[in-house]
């Protein structure tokens, strides 16, 4: 039995959280045994490992900088003597790594879930952190060359295992996409800044088809800004704040079709799950998303930030919905054979037995 500690800052509703909940609740347990410690508060997704038996345990880290909890995660590794330690996103990089070295761990693993600056000071220490690692997992080929070619690591330290998604859960055979005169867009992710809805919005108002309506699924620091930006464009009606939600199928069954606005991306979930559920894709051309989408082949893509562009590609599938719907099953029996998350689990087994 391998035993294996995932360590992660909080459980909100993200892509690499999202990922490790489906690791835990899938990996074979008669092969190995896991545990999440959870370093911050605000942890919107633990119900989900509560439900599915996985054992969490919480540091509540205290304040912007707590140097004592690499010593109380330190201590509780030093119990639990762990084969490997798996940490994700910076704060499990910078507090994991220190700990698992303090408490004596052998074997560290960081999985690398996006290819965002988050200033200065966190590029910096989480490049000197995963470069003490002895695996990082890039979730693309494009993340796999920022962490050669913008943190310095060695190449044979990387490896690619590309994020999976639960096709049973998504998968939607007897989809109906565009039934109506009017055309029904979709996003889901957090209200961020790099997540670029205000680009999404800014262009609907542009359609030629003013019968439309736009569906945003997710919560964040720009929810009140972009709310103010859909009043003061008049758009009041036609936009929907859902804010966060625990199952995004019932609202990705309202969309037509789904906008991926980021500015920067790793590889996104939310596009494997809106492609699963059978919804025309457009999305910027960042990071991974083109190891997803083949452009005007079951896809659309389009430069970050560009409304023009995006405003050009929803028109074209309004004006063109035989081949927008042809394009959507192209995609969706794309991500159902590369994307299962059944594929992502084997992948990480098979590296965890190759490191111990």
């Amino acid at each position: 039995m391998i035993t294996i500690t995932h360590i992660i800052g909080r459980l909100c509703y993200g892509g690499a959280e999202k990922l490790l909940l489906d690791i835990c609740r899938k990996i074979d347990k008669e092969r190995f045994s896991v545990e999440v410690l959870v370093l911050q508060d605000d942890n919107q997704l633990a119900n989900q490992f509560e439900e599915a038996e996985i054992k969490v345990t919480y540091f509540h880290k205290r304040g912007k900088f707590d140097f004592n909890l690499v010593k109380r995660v330190a201590q509780h590794l030093t119990r639990t003597k762990p084969d490997i330690v798996h940490t994700h996103l910076f704060a499990a990089d910078f507090y994991g790594e220190r700990a698992a070295r303090l408490a004596g761990v052998k074997r560290l693993i960081s999985t690398k879930h996006d290819i965002l600056s988050e200033g200065f000071w966190r590029d910096y220490f989480g490049r000197r952190a995963r470069r003490a690692f002895d695996r990082v997992i890039a979730i693309s080929k494009a993340t796999k060359e920022f962490l050669i070619e913008r943190e310095g690591l060695f190449y044979k330290k990387v490896d690619v295992i590309y994020n999976g998604i639960d096709m049973q859960r998504f998968f939607d055979a007897s989809v109906n996409i565009l039934p109506r005169d009017g055309i029904v867009i979709g996003s889901v992710g957090r209200l961020s800044k790099e997540k670029g809805h205000k680009h999404l919005i800014r262009a609907c108002r542009f359609l030629k088809n003013q019968d439309w309506r736009l569906i945003l699924v997710g919560d964040g620091p720009m929810k009140r800004e972009l709310m103010g930006l859909t009043e003061y464009l008049g758009l009041e009606n036609q936009v929907k704040f859902v804010g966060a939600v625990d199952d995004v199928r019932p609202y990705l069954k309202e969309m037509d079709v789904f906008v991926l606005p980021s500015v920067s991306e790793g590889l996104s979930l939310v596009i494997l799950e809106a492609a699963a559920a059978g919804k025309i894709v457009v999305a910027t051309n960042v990071g991974g998303v083109p190891e997803i989408i083949h452009d005007k082949e079951d896809g659309l893509l389009f430069r970050p930030k560009n409304i023009e562009q995006l405003v050009a590609h929803l028109n074209w599938i309004d004006d063109h919905r035989d081949a927008a719907v042809k394009m959507a099953k192209r995609l969706q029996a794309s991500v159902m054979e590369k994307f299962d998350i059944n594929k992502t689990i084997e992948q990480y087994e098979s590296l965890y037995e190759r490191i111990v």
